[in-house]
């Protein structure tokens, strides 16, 4: 693998490459927290009809849209919280093989309160698994 740092405005930012293949980044400074595209779900069929096509917001009908939301249910994503060497992470991994992400963001890790995160898109289930070892390897120096 290797690491190459890219241009950026308000954060470091880095790719990693493997071979001729681009499989993440690592972003260090302003990063905001991982979060699903923008969708929305609702009861009202009326409503799910008129934004069934937008493609801008994904809109999904279910008979309990509250629960449904509040437990991510449409989200591509599953996220979880874990310590690393005494850092709180947020973890990011996908539901599914052939769509999401594999990441880690930390939301603070100095005294100016800087974020990093470390997002893979190449979804193997060995790169799964690879990257889930190497966050727990992460050290932040304080």
């Amino acid at each position: 693998m290797v690491v190459k740092k890219e241009w950026a405005v308000d954060s470091e930012v880095y790719s990693i490459n493997t071979g001729n293949k681009r499989i993440g980044y690592i972003y260090y400074g302003e990063y905001k927290p991982f979060e699903e595209d923008n969708y929305m779900v609702t009861v009202e069929s009326e409503i799910f009809e008129k934004l069934k096509n937008n493609r801008e917001i994904k809109a999904y009908f279910s008979d309990n849209s509250d629960r449904d939301y509040r437990n991510g249910i449409y989200n591509v994503n599953y996220y979880y919280y874990d310590t690393i060497n005494h850092h709180k992470a947020q973890i990011m991994l996908p539901k599914k093989m052939d769509k999401g992400s594999i990441g880690i963001h930390f939301d603070s890790v100095n005294a100016h309160k800087d974020k990093m995160a470390v997002i893979i898109h190449d979804l193997s289930e060995e790169n799964k698994e690879l990257f889930l070892k190497v966050f727990k390897t992460i050290k932040i120096n304080p």
